[in-house]
């Protein structure tokens, strides 16, 4: 106690400090390259940024588109008088809203009648002033185009595919469209905001070109030596149509995205096609014309429109991969270093450990008396010594404390083998219960949850009557033996001199109720069968309906519910009666029937209890039909673990003498 003990894991822990410091004076040189590892993540969380914010103000834009449609169809709804007047209006309103390419309006056949079937003026801005001119004609058939009856059927209004005007813009457009009705709520027409295509593509334009050259990466297509490595940003719309692309004969074509798959990576093209066009956002991986891109995707607005940033792979994956590899080889090579020198100053101090742990093997053999190393070093491993040391002695004690426990454990088992023994040798355990009877078969099983159990049958003929029983202790084992024995004693005892199956059940209430300290019940049923007559009375108390099974039809048997035995002193139970002919079983049974259960907690259940008994066919007798249901139960459950205890009666009427 007066010496002062070493630290073994001082020296160990300083030694280590030493070799770490030294390592990390070389990889602190280099400390600045780590930061670069997330220059992959940092990439993709601007794009994904860049994405939305683009989206959002395309959106804004369109929006505007909308909101101004919006305001002409209004003024137009106003100035219905004439066509003059709408022509006027159309006028003014493309002047005021610089922000359209054109707008016009559609109207139903003949609404004007001296204008004929078609009427369509349609404004514009010509040399910096407002135009209007009527475009409607049977050689211009608005009737029959997409942006007409979309607009009809549209109440809220909605966005055109794309297509080319002949007509009014003479360019390629995206019309909003909305109904126009008259002050009463009469349609008059499609009301068409056009945005010229060209727009678009300047706004995307100017996105790849600020895209492009950001940072480093704009030097990326000229260090890869590949100058078609370029961020380019596209718009579909809902049916994979092309909105906007770099490459201005794509929309122009009328071929829309899923034309340009690759076939040997459609799956995934069409996937970010499928996920664009149903507006969601997020990122996919795709192979696009040859090249490797990483693709980002938002909706825009609700325009039905999807907008998308193509990133080639190698924009994003070159620097971090080259960073990343260069921390990794100096990496591995200081961990070399530090391992080396770890392993020799570790393995000096470790070595009284190798020798310690050569004796323990030994102990663990069991060579408790295994003589253990001296240990010089006044430290953790010298404690561990002494507490090694102090284990032998312990596990010596432990072996002998065990080998007594295991005897006990045995005799007890053998106890308990014993008390099942005297457990079933009170019930009826003798088959054919009563041989040189021709009117009655009668056949019990008995199956404990644990060693002993706290279920119970029994039965007994006097003056030609058959008395019996079958109950239900609450709880399992050696309490409830205890109990079942009580019962079965005054069941016994009562049934041999006292008749009145309510009168069985209130005496042995009484008597165990009054002294009933444990608060344990019974759930009880016994029944009188007169075996001339054949009439059944009977006593139920809290015990499952039995099952009478006549003509190969189960039914339950009507009972009173009552209360279990144990539970109110003075209860009065009552005594209910019924005849069963000749050739019908009666069925008594525990819950630990019905509650079997699967490993899944699926129950028997009273279902299959009746579908069991359907399934016997012919005169049977009790024993096969206690056998058919415990092999209906034993396939139910499979390997479950039995939960409580399963008793089964059968009394199976032969003839009335």
């Amino acid at each position: 106690m007066g010496k002062r003990i070493k630290s073994f894991s001082g020296r160990l822990t300083r030694t280590i400090i030493i070799i770490v410091l030294a390592t990390m004076a070389v990889i602190s040189v280099l400390a600045f390259l780590v930061t670069t590892t997330g220059i992959y993540s940092t990439f993709k969380a601007h794009y994904t940024d860049a994405i939305n914010s683009i989206s959002h103000n395309i959106t804004i834009n369109l929006e505007k588109v909308e909101v101004s449609a919006v305001n002409i169809a209004d003024e137009v709804k106003w100035h219905l008088a004439t066509p003059e007047m709408v022509i006027n209006t159309l006028g003014f309103e493309i002047d005021v809203n610089r922000n359209l390419t054109g707008c016009g309006v559609a109207f139903v056949p003949d609404y004007f009648p001296d204008r004929g079937k078609w009427f369509e003026p349609y404004a514009s801005i010509v040399d910096d002033k407002p135009s209007v001119q009527d475009i409607g004609s049977a050689s211009h058939n608005y009737f029959e185009t997409e942006w007409y009856k979309t607009g009809i059927s549209t109440p809220g209004g909605i966005w055109s595919r794309p297509y080319l005007d002949t007509d009014g813009a003479g360019t390629l457009l995206c019309t909003y469209t909305l109904p126009v009705y008259t002050s009463n709520g009469k349609l008059a027409g499609v009301l068409g905001a056009d945005i010229s295509l060209e727009w678009l593509s300047y706004i995307l334009r100017d996105i790849d070109v600020s895209q492009n050259r950001i940072g480093m990466l704009g030097m990326l297509p000229m260090v890869l030596g590949d100058e078609e490595q370029e961020i380019y940003s596209f718009i579909l719309g809902p049916g994979g149509e092309y909105i906007a692309h770099p490459e201005k004969e794509r929309f122009r074509s009328g071929k829309n995205f899923y034309d340009y798959a690759d076939d040997s990576h459609s799956d995934t093209y069409r996937q970010l096609g499928d996920a664009m066009c149903s507006g969601k956002t997020g990122k996919e991986t795709v192979m696009m014309d040859g090249r490797k891109y990483e693709v980002f995707f938002a909706p825009v607005s609700d325009s039905g429109w999807s907008m998308a940033i193509a990133v080639p792979a190698k924009r994003l994956m070159l620097p971090a991969l080259t960073f990343g590899f260069a921390i990794l080889l100096l990496t591995l090579l200081g961990l070399l270093l530090m391992s080396r020198i770890c392993r020799s100053a570790i393995k000096r101090y470790t070595r009284p450990l190798v020798q310690l742990a050569y004796s323990a093997t030994e102990v663990a053999r069991g060579k408790f008396d295994v003589q253990l190393p001296q240990i010089q070093s006044e430290d953790e491993i010298h404690l561990l010594r002494d507490s090694f040391d102090n284990m032998q002695h312990s596990l010596s004690q432990y072996i002998s404390d065990l080998t007594e426990a295991t005897a006990q454990k045995a005799s007890m088992e053998n106890e308990l083998d014993v008390a099942r023994n005297i457990q079933m040798s009170m019930l009826p355990m003798t088959w054919p219960a009563f041989p040189d009877r021709k009117d009655i078969d009668i056949w019990g099983a008995i199956t404990p949850a644990k060693a002993v159990g706290g279920d119970l049958y029994d039965f007994c003929i006097r003056d030609n009557k058959l008395f019996f029983c079958i109950g239900d202790v609450s709880g399992k084992g050696v309490p409830a033996s205890l109990v079942m024995a009580v019962i079965s004693s005054m069941f016994r005892t009562l049934s041999a001199s006292e008749d009145g199956p309510e009168k069985l059940v209130s005496a042995i209430n009484a008597s165990m109720s009054s002294r009933n300290e444990n608060l344990m019940f019974v759930t009880f049923f016994v029944g009188e069968l007169d075996l001339v007559s054949g009439e059944l009375k009977y006593c139920n108390a809290g015990h499952n309906a039995p099952i009478v099974l006549e003509n190969g039809v189960p039914r339950q048997l009507d009972v009173d519910a009552n209360v279990p035995v144990g539970i109110v002193p003075d209860f009065k139970y009552t005594l209910q009666k019924r005849v069963l002919m000749p050739g019908s079983i009666l069925f008594l049974f525990t819950d630990g029937l019905t509650e079997a259960s699967r490993s899944d907690g699926t129950l028997f259940g009273v279902e299959r209890v009746f579908a069991s008994l359907s399934n016997l066919k012919g005169s049977v007798s009790a024993k096969l039909v206690s056998n058919h249901i415990a092999e209906d139960v034993e396939g139910f459950v499979g390997d479950a673990e039995q939960s409580d205890d399963l008793t089964v009666l059968v009394i199976r009427v032969l003839q009335n003498q």
